[in-house]
């Protein structure tokens, strides 16, 4: 099974790489076209995005801080200060495409995805804390775009309930494995559950949140057909995202080491002696 991205066939031996910028920018249109720039020239496929109309996703006394929730006021006010407006998102879509790079963003509420239809995307990108929100889900099945969809923070039988939700609308899909933990422990990632995983639907890739590459690199390995990782100019910078974001050299290196991987993994078929072995075993 595969799955086509403006052309790209996704689950055909080749691993999709996704920098997710997401909110990293903090807020600069300048650094968003610098990290498009950047990433780039980092090997990725497709830069990612995040959009969301905040009197959509919270209640009205959380935006106006009449609640008692503090980690909410902390949140709002950071996508308050980083988001970018639609008329810059707009401009990125299309400098991707002068880039020769996939734009992506992930939708958080239904008039993003009115937005993003009318940029003419050709992809969704659903983040974990919505794989369970159906509303949302039948939104996006009803566009027709092949969508990808994070997996952190859901039991199993909440997947199969999603699955089968896209499977009767007839939707385009693939699942990452991932573990919503900012940066998450190595124990708690449990890699070979993508072969479970697999089980549910074909399709499917990693979305990692862990210190350094070595983890999206064995994910690979174990058949990921596309990584998800968060893109960074600096770590320290402030948001919650940069912690355990990748930097453009480390983007860089794990993007050369997937494709190395690639190679060497081969088609799996009977071994046969290669050139070099042929010369060896004759001398």
């Amino acid at each position: 099974m595969t799955l086509k991205i403006n052309g790209r066939e996704i689950g055909a031996g080749r691993t999709y790489v996704i920098a997710e910028i997401g909110n990293n920018h903090n807020g600069s249109f300048d650094r968003a076209v610098d990290m498009v720039d950047r990433a780039v020239a980092s090997g990725a496929d497709c830069a990612k995005f995040q959009m969301r109309h905040l009197d959509e996703l919270y209640r009205k006394r959380s935006l106006t801080k009449d609640g008692e929730d503090l980690g909410t006021e902390y949140i709002l006010d950071l996508l308050r200060r980083f988001d970018l407006g639609v008329e810059q998102h707009r401009k990125l879509f299309h400098y991707c495409r002068q880039k020769g790079v996939e734009y992506m963003c992930t939708p958080w509420d239904e008039r993003s995805v009115a937005v993003l239809e009318d940029f003419g995307v050709h992809a969704y990108k659903v983040a974990s804390a919505d794989l369970t929100n159906l509303s949302l889900l039948g939104v996006l099945a009803r566009t027709g775009k092949p969508l990808i969809l994070s997996t952190g923070m859901s039991l199993t039988e909440e997947v199969r309930v999603s699955v089968q939700y896209l499977d009767a609308r007839g939707a385009r899909y693939a699942l990452l494995h991932c573990n919503s933990t900012y940066p998450a422990p190595l124990h708690d990632i449990n890699l070979r559950w993508m072969g479970e995983l697999r089980k549910i639907h074909p399709l499917v890739g990693y979305s990692g949140h862990e210190r350094g590459s070595n983890v999206s690199l064995a994910a690979v390995a174990l058949g990921a057909c596309i990584v998800e990782r968060h893109f960074t100019l600096d770590r320290l910078m402030e948001g919650p995202d940069h912690a355990a974001s990748l930097t453009e050299a480390e983007f860089r290196a794990m993007v050369n080491g997937i494709r190395e991987i690639e190679q060497a993994l081969g088609s799996g078929e009977a071994r046969t002696l290669s050139q070099g072995e042929m010369i060896n075993r004759e001398n």
